[in-house]
């Protein structure tokens, strides 16, 4: 049979614990606030980097960064990306750049890009706004020229590559 006097120290023993429970969460609160940071930090700068490789935003920069449009890759990076501090990395070097670098958190995606363009004559055309058009693989460089319109176009020859391309986004914030 139970007893008032059962129910009472039970009701005793769980605030006891509950107590000790709380005081252990308040004690780690910070560590266990700075891992959800992290986390969700992490899933912010993995789908930035996945939309901006699966929709070829990071292949189209790669062409532009290699014909000497630095400028204009770096402006389409920045328009796809969501977070505010970052560098975004080809190889060893940091492509764009950009934000407070003094953060204590921080997080690395990393991916392997293949180009998976054919070679030819692609037009590249962009204007003040940060709009890029792309187009091709056209049959000459006249016809590449001619196929886009915009405050700026250059027609850009791609050879085939097939060789990978590591690609990261380092991301830095609370």
């Amino acid at each position: 049979m139970i007893f008032d006097s059962d129910l009472v120290i039970a009701i005793v023993i769980l605030t006891i614990g509950m107590a000790f429970f709380t005081t252990s969460l308040v004690e780690h609160s910070s560590a266990y606030q700075d891992v959800i940071k992290s986390n969700m930090l992490h899933d912010k700068a993995s789908y930035d980097l996945k939309a901006i490789i699966t929709d070829g935003t990071a292949e189209a920069a790669l062409m532009l960064i290699n014909n000497n449009e630095d400028s204009t890759a770096d402006a389409l990076i920045k328009s796809r990306l969501h977070v505010k501090n970052y560098d975004f990395i080809v190889g060893n070097e940091t492509i764009v750049s950009n934000g407070n670098k003094n953060d204590q958190n921080m997080v690395i995606v990393s991916s392997v890009v293949i180009m998976n363009r054919s070679e030819g004559w692609y037009g590249v055309a962009w204007n003040e706004g940060g709009s890029i058009t792309i187009t091709g693989p056209e049959t000459s460089e006249l016809q590449a020229y001619q196929s886009v319109s915009g405050d700026y176009k250059k027609a850009i020859y791609y050879f085939n590559n097939s060789k990978p391309v590591e690609v990261s986004l380092k991301v830095y914030g609370n």
